[in-house]
């Protein structure tokens, strides 16, 4: 009997140890997680590739590069958006030949379309139904097809709109 009411003891000891360390561990983890500073993510679309690289490292974030060219064609998080200093930043370059037609294909539109008036592109949005939820507010055709000529004519983005399934 007492070796029983002793192991009861030591088992109520023993979870109240564990909850205990839990809400110290979560205690700590808070804060940590809380100490470092918020900063905003600047607008570095059409920015040099080394403008924008030195523009983050300033305020402790880690840029991510991602893409051929020197200009920067959009940053993720979006310029504007909060996060705490040593948060990654991803960094989408473009080479942006002034003759030719970028390709914005898989781009999100608003990105898309902010591209495109950042170097007075005229363009034209035209939805396409898609069944894939990912397709959403995603440019999935253009015309003129990327890497033509560009002569000053429209660029008409087809993106896509989502109907759920087709069943």
């Amino acid at each position: 009997m007492i070796k029983i009411r002793k192991l009861i003891k030591n088992l109520i000891f023993f979870i109240l140890g564990i909850v205990a360390s839990g809400i110290f561990a979560f205690f700590m983890m808070t804060v940590f997680a809380n100490s470092s500073n918020t900063v905003e993510i600047p607008y570095l679309i059409g920015e040099d590739k080394k403008v924008a690289v030195s523009s983050l490292e300033e305020l402790n974030l880690i840029p991510n590069i991602v893409g051929n060219g020197e200009k920067v064609l959009y940053t993720d998080p979006e310029p504007g958006t909060k996060v705490k200093e040593g948060h990654h930043v991803i960094v989408q370059l473009r080479e942006m030949n002034t003759l030719k037609i970028p390709d914005l294909i898989g781009i999100p539109s608003g990105v898309a379309q902010q591209f495109l008036s950042e170097y007075n592109i005229a363009y034209e949005i035209r939805n396409q139904l898609t069944y894939t939820p990912e397709e959403n507010d995603v440019v999935l055709n253009m015309s003129p097809t990327p890497g033509n000529n560009y002569s000053g004519e429209k660029v008409i983005l087809y993106v896509g709109e989502y109907e759920g399934s087709n069943q």
